[in-house]
């Protein structure tokens, strides 16, 4: 399982037991000016590493940016005894595992995430991916030798948008695990006048881990992490392939926008509650609209890892903290709540 520490001195010591390994950063240009400076000057263990860097954006989370940082690894001679360090977002923590994963069978892998949305969802689990053509993460493994280090100092480069982007992923976990921390949310913005609620970002990062630590490979329980998601997918797809720039974030909250309409359309969950959450989320953040795209973005749903044959697979709220999975939705229910 991972290891999450909020001490970068605590990464130091780690690098330290592996003085004879060939240490690689990978990163992108955003992380290469606002955040490797700051690794550098508390973690000493990474001077002399060398860096990988990638284009920024979902764009670079493909297997073509996958076999050119393997041949970079291979011109550098890396070894399996060597360390990849991924610097930054969810799209570098996903390749970088993936690659650590893969190259020489497998090589030691470190994530630091460097966004709100990295700390508090994408780089905890062990799960890791690669998009192949406009399909949201088709290929991918699990790697839980992965190691997470994070620090909150890194929150500082985000603008509002980033902020945004992470809270979507707290938001979705309170609701499916932690009605307490949903109340305590709701009643807060995004961010505070005195910054990060650091409460909530532990909080979140505890949730997910108990979560995955109960069922690592995604077969039962950990399936609730998907709330929001099918629909996310589909949208993050069908923006790639239009060229429509989207943040996961927005993409997973206008997922969760319409999970819940099909919560109350077929689970009979609390249409008070529904509009509490309905109003939370729409005061901050924009709602993909979906009516006038069904059909392209239920061809993109078909092809979503949790399907089955008889329909499309939905993670649904009884009520807050109550979820159920592997709800079997029809194209007809779909249509109805729009």
């Amino acid at each position: 399982m991972d290891v999450l520490k909020n001490d970068l001195s605590e990464l130091n010591k780690y690098l330290s037991q592996f003085p004879l390994s060939k240490k690689f950063i990978l990163l992108d240009e955003n992380t290469y000016s606002l955040c490797l400076p700051h690794l550098i000057e508390n973690v000493e263990e990474v001077l002399g590493a060398e860096i990988l860097e990638i284009e920024a954006g979902e764009k670079s989370k493909n297997l073509s940016i996958v076999e050119q940082l393997s041949e970079a690894l291979l011109s550098s001679c890396a070894d399996r005894d060597s360390i990849l360090i991924s610097l930054g977002g969810g799209v570098i923590t996903d390749i970088g595992g993936f690659l650590a994963s893969i190259y020489k069978r497998g090589i030691k892998h470190i994530a630091v995430p460097t966004t709100l949305l990295a700390m508090v969802d994408a780089s905890i689990g062990g799960k890791t991916g690669v998009n192949v053509g406009e399909i949201k993460n088709s290929v991918g493994t699990f790697n839980f030798q992965t190691k997470v280090f994070y620090h909150k100092d890194f929150l500082n480069t985000l603008d509002y948008k980033q902020i945004l982007n992470g809270t979507a992923e707290m938001i979705k976990i309170a609701l499916v695990s932690d009605a307490l921390l949903w109340e305590n949310m709701k009643q807060s913005k995004p961010i505070g006048e005195k910054g990060f609620n650091f409460d909530f970002i532990q909080r979140c990062i505890d949730l997910k881990q108990d979560i995955v630590s109960r069922d690592e490979k995604d077969r039962n329980e950990r399936k609730i992490l998907n709330f929001g998601h099918s629909f996310a997918h589909a949208i993050e797809t069908f923006c790639l392939k239009n060229e429509i720039d989207i943040l996961h974030g927005q993409a997973v909250i206008s997922g969760i926008f319409y999970a819940i309409k099909l919560s109350v359309s077929l689970l009979n969950f609390s249409k008070t509650k529904s509009e509490e959450i309905l109003n939370y989320i729409t005061q901050y953040y924009d709602i993909f609209p979906i009516k006038d795209n069904i059909d392209v973005l239920l061809s993109f749903m078909k092809n979503d890892k949790k399907n089955r044959e008889n329909g499309f697979n939905f993670v649904l709220l009884e009520d807050i903290s109550k979820p159920k999975i592997d709800v079997v939705v029809q194209k007809e229910d779909i249509l109805d709540i729009l």
